[in-house]
């Protein structure tokens, strides 16, 4: 194909695969990144003395991890203000695909958390947040051993949905364990898209999150703003009945 101008490029770039632009493993690397998911899940019985030991090698894992993609630089315990990033991941803007340049690019945050008895949790979402727009950054992404806390629109899950809603920014989360399938030759910009789909799929869906009548939090949540506004959304009521039910 003979390249004439920049939408020539733009179409060269959609039509290759992901690992184009991030690199699989090769053979002699599985058993390195191996041993890395393996310290990690070992570390969940250190104690609290080894918490810096168990940080660095959750750094030195997402590094690795982010320093496959093409063109890219790395940099990790940036402290451009008063707050401090685990690892800046800044991507090549010469040759990228449109769905990296959207939500990507130019720059992607990492936070880590090592502790083997908590979840990424609402106030460590809000953090991110909060610092992406001051680092160029259009998302986050958390590495951690348990993933982000609850599901459904609750506690650090329901943040992040939130969060997209309000602002456009996605935040994603890795949990070591799912980072095995890059051992069998699954490639991350593609689980990292995967990622985004799935968050904006999840908040399309805006119903409430009800539980069932006999579930303990079932008076608490039935209580809650959103559950009234849905109804009135759905013309299920009106305003009048909304402040009627919230009474009642």
């Amino acid at each position: 194909m003979n390249i004439t101008d920049f939408s020539d490029f733009k179409l060269i770039a959609e039509s290759l695969g992901d690992h184009i632009f991030w690199k699989p493993l090769e053979l002699s690397e599985i058993e390195e990144v191996s041993k890395y998911i393996d310290k990690l899940n070992e570390s969940k019985s250190w104690n609290r003395g080894r918490n810096q030991e168990k940080g660095a090698l959750l750094e030195d894992f997402a590094v690795y991890v982010f320093a496959r993609f093409q063109g890219v630089e790395v940099e990790k315990n940036r402290r451009p203000t008063d707050n401090e990033t685990d690892v800046e991941v800044t991507l090549s803007e010469i040759f990228a695909p449109e769905f990296m340049r959207q939500y990507l690019s130019p720059k992607i945050i990492c936070e880590y958390k090592n502790k083997a008895t908590s979840s990424v949790d609402i106030g460590m979402v809000a953090k991110l947040a909060e610092l992406l727009p001051s680092r160029g950054s259009k998302i986050g992404i958390f590495f951690s051993i348990n993933g982000i806390s609850r599901n459904g629109w609750r506690y650090g899950e329901g943040k992040r949905k939130k969060i997209l809603l309000k602002t456009g920014i996605p935040i994603i989360s890795f949990r070591i364990d799912e980072l095995r399938q890059l051992l069998d030759g699954r490639n991350f910009y593609t689980m990292i898209k995967e990622k985004i789909k799935n968050l904006y799929d999840e908040i399309d869906d805006d119903s409430p999150d009800a539980p069932s009548t006999g579930h303990i939090e079932y008076k608490k949540r039935m209580l809650e703003i959103k559950i009234i506004l849905h109804f009135v959304k759905c013309k299920i009521i009106d305003d009048t009945d909304a402040e009627k039910l919230r009474k009642k």
